[in-house]
């Protein structure tokens, strides 16, 4: 190979690597969110702190501040009558982090049942 058409290889070859890594946020579908959350528990980190969760079936979810409701839309969680709005959520496994207005705000692991009581 030449030196052009080997600078050219090498140039592609990191541009692609790069779209590979930074492409856009691939949000967990609300059937996923429901599949992970509903009758579970988020623990980890949002807002500089610890915080858990626990998302009951009925539409309400309970933390150490006390509780309230919950929906889960197309656009992620929301918390309908507080300041908290919505979150979406990209799920791995038991691994999420939450996204809000395109930036990450918390991340975290999802437990099997309620493991607050």
């Amino acid at each position: 190979m030449t030196p052009r058409i080997l600078t050219r290889t090498a140039l592609a070859a990191v541009l692609a690597l790069g779209a590979a890594t930074t492409g856009a946020l691939a949000a967990s579908s609300p059937d996923e969110l429901r599949a992970a959350l509903v009758g579970n528990t988020f623990t980890g980190d949002m807002g500089g702190g610890g915080y858990a969760s626990f998302f009951a079936e009925d539409g309400t979810y309970e933390d150490a501040a006390g509780g309230g409701t919950y929906e889960i839309t197309d656009e992620g969680v929301c918390y309908p009558g507080t300041d908290f709005g919505c979150y979406e959520a990209e799920i791995d496994g038991d691994q999420l982090e939450w996204f809000q207005n395109g930036e990450s705000a918390g991340t975290g692991v999802i437990k099997q049942g309620n493991t607050l009581e």
